[in-house]
């Protein structure tokens, strides 16, 4: 092969692995969808079966609540805080609830999902929270609580 040939076939290599490399970053993080069944699971207080559920923040205003597929393992539950019944959901989201009126903030529920759109659970807290939602295995996530500090413009 003459000279051109090999650059043209190593550049062809190069462009290549850079192109799947790109495709495949970010593969395993997941997003928030917004969701109206998630908004009144968790106004109504009521607890899906299935669903593991936690929350971070205060107890008396936690910043977000979360109900994780219990079909996954949950690798990050160590920064959450474990919600034990419906008694205790109720009193969370009122806690939510009272921090959340005076800041006129409206509370949402999304759903959590992975990046092919696979459920991995509920979350509810303020629109603008910034959630860290990973894949980190075929039956594992982790999910890490977002700041308890505002949200400044």
């Amino acid at each position: 092969m003459d000279e051109k040939t090999v650059f043209i076939v190593a550049a062809a290599l190069f462009i290549g692995l850079i192109a799947l490399l790109v495709s495949r970053s970010g593969e395993n993080h997941g997003l928030l969808r917004p969701s109206g069944t998630a908004t009144e699971n968790f106004q109504a207080s009521r607890m899906v079966s299935g669903l593991g559920y936690w929350f971070s923040g205060p107890e008396s205003h936690p910043v977000a609540i979360i109900g994780v597929e219990e079909r996954f393992r949950f690798d990050s539950a160590g920064y959450w805080a474990r919600v034990d019944g419906e008694d205790a959901l109720k009193r969370l989201v009122a806690g939510m609830r009272s921090q959340a009126l005076p800041l006129n903030q409206d509370l949402r529920g999304f759903e959590m999902v992975d990046r092919r759109g696979e459920r991995i659970g509920e979350w509810y807290s303020a629109p603008g929270i910034q959630a860290v939602i990973t894949r980190t295995g075929i039956d594992s996530v982790e999910i890490y609580p977002p700041s308890s500090e505002p949200v400044r413009p």
